[in-house]
């Protein structure tokens, strides 16, 4: 048997796909967000990686620099200012460290603040839902009611009532109308009846010879 879906019942679930919709959207923009701070880390850690790679090879110049000390004391002024000038490379390298993480910490404080934002508003969403779907169920909840009142008189039943009124065909819960409009109908066609054959009558007698000087009805 196909089920038949009620204006109401349409609604409610068109407000439904509506609001599934919408949090989808919602959700895809979650995850935009969330992709754009990743990107963001990455960024930044590559380039705190390559400036750790440049520390690790001017590191390995300056091991490589102290490894001769020993063998040759006599040397070891020209081995330190070797190692003065290797760590005057590995300044410019490190400089920058500070002013990258402030960059980082900056990012991550905006992306906090539009997340905290977004946050915001979907919670402002999520309570006008929740008043929209109080308001579908208030509707549904009359157009029910219209449909099939607790006192019979709803649109669902107005065949019955037109039967009853009639005296004809299926009357339901109504039962039967002594009163009914044929029973009515019959009556008035033989009131009719009667008053044709009085005027009938009347109009025999006014057309008599025996009434004189009467005036013709």
């Amino acid at each position: 048997m196909t089920e038949t879906i009620g204006p109401s019942q349409r609604a409610f679930r068109r407000a439904q796909s509506d609001q599934a919709q919408f949090l989808k959207r919602w959700l895809a923009v979650w995850v935009a967000l969330l992709t754009v701070v990743v990107l963001v880390v990455i960024v930044f850690l590559l380039k705190i990686t390559d400036s750790l790679s440049a520390i690790n090879n001017n590191l390995t110049s300056v091991d490589s620099n102290a490894a001769g000390a020993g063998g040759n004391v006599h040397r070891l002024p020209d081995q330190v200012q070797a190692i003065n000038q290797s760590l005057v490379g590995i300044d410019p390298a490190l400089k920058p460290i500070p002013q990258q993480a402030v960059d980082i910490l900056n990012t991550l404080t905006s992306i906090n603040g539009k997340l905290t934002t977004t946050d915001g508003s979907l919670k402002d969403t999520s309570g006008n839902l929740r008043t929209i779907l109080g308001q579908a169920n208030d509707v549904k909840g009359m157009l029910v009611d219209a449909d099939d009142p607790a006192d019979g008189k709803g649109v669902q039943n107005i065949h019955q009532r037109v039967a009853f009124a009639n005296g004809v065909g299926n009357t339901g819960r109504f039962g039967t109308n002594p009163d009914n409009l044929s029973a009515a109908e019959g009556e008035a066609t033989a009131i009719i009846a009667g008053l044709n054959d009085t005027n009938k009558h009347v109009t025999s007698i006014c057309r008599s010879p025996a009434v004189l000087g009467a005036k013709a009805c």
